[in-house]
């Protein structure tokens, strides 16, 4: 990204009403499972044949999925044809996601919430995420000889996570809901083309997506404690893009052509999953209105002017 597509970006983020946007709609958080057919690398078309190849396939189709397994969909002729099952998180709220996605823990039943309560609950989620990634970043970064000045923004980022977190319970215990407790998972360390890939599409895309999210629920959101908050977590949030991009800048330094252009992939496929159009859910009115979400023809336009922020075409 040139100075240019950063300095449109983060105007966005600052002047978010010269936009006349009202919000940013993905509703409540939930984790979305999906089913994706793939060609069958033998006669017979099943699993079992498939070996290394659908591993290879949940990397290539899935790379930010917190899961990824093979299964089969059933054929009319009584065969089969293999398909991976990948478990991703919407693209709701702010904050980076951990190298190796998030641990197990126990997830709520938000059926019996109120619509404010349940997104709340996957912001808090999300934000708590964002504390382990931040301390991973930190971790891989000393390791790769990062400039000090990239290892002190990191650890301020992870302070930063652990107040919205905080922050984000806080408000989703007033709507009657109580956030789970995450364990950390495993953590492994990350090369420096793995640890460039991460960020581009964590940092660099999501965490400035989120802190538009942020911005905008600050302006527009009924509650005003709601208000108040994302105030807070967008200016934060806009300082760990920037940090995103310090890291960016640093890593392809470092990198060969090749390894360069495959981060920038990365960057490219998140952000068109962050074009993609969403589904408004018509129950969830309360939220939109309490939390400054919109509709979804406002959000699906919000989202375009970002991609087109970041210079990248959208429809390719």
């Amino acid at each position: 990204m040139n100075m240019r597509h950063l300095d449109k970006l983060f105007v966005m983020i600052i002047a978010t009403t010269a936009l006349g946007a009202r919000g940013l709609a993905c509703g409540p958080c939930p984790e979305q499972v999906s089913q994706i057919p793939l060609l069958p690398p033998s006669s017979d078309g099943g699993v079992e044949d498939a070996g290394d190849w659908i591993a290879d396939e949940c990397q290539r189709k899935c790379p930010n999925g917190l899961s990824c397994v093979a299964s089969s969909i059933p054929l009319e002729d009584g065969g089969t044809m293999p398909a991976i099952e990948c478990t991703q998180m919407s693209e709701c709220g702010a904050g980076r996601r951990p190298l190796a996605g998030y641990g197990p823990e126990k997830r709520l039943d938000t059926k019996d919430l109120g619509a404010p309560g349940a997104w709340l609950v996957e912001a808090a989620t999300l934000e708590a995420g964002s504390v382990i990634a931040f301390r991973e970043l930190r971790r891989d970064l000393a390791a790769l000889g990062a400039p000090r000045r990239l290892l002190r923004a990191a650890s301020r980022a992870a302070d930063e996570e652990r107040r919205h977190t905080r922050r984000t319970r806080a408000l989703a215990r007033r709507y009657g809901a109580c956030v789970p407790g995450q364990t950390t998972g495993e953590t492994r360390r990350a090369a420096l083309e793995e640890l460039a890939t991460h960020n581009a599409a964590e940092g660099c895309v999501r965490e400035a997506f989120g802190a538009l999210v942020a911005r905008w629920q600050a302006t527009f959101a009924k509650d005003p404690e709601v208000r108040a908050a994302m105030a807070r977590i967008a200016d934060d949030e806009a300082r760990h893009a920037a940090l995103a991009y310090a890291i960016d800048a640093w890593a392809k330094r470092r990198l060969d052509p090749a390894a360069r252009a495959r981060v920038e992939a990365a960057r490219r496929e998140a952000a068109r999953a962050i074009a993609t159009p969403r589904a408004r859910d018509t129950g969830r009115d309360e939220a939109l209105r309490v939390l400054g979400l919109p509709d979804a023809a406002d959000a699906d336009a919000l989202a375009k002017r970002f991609v087109a922020a970041l210079g990248i075409d959208a429809a390719a």
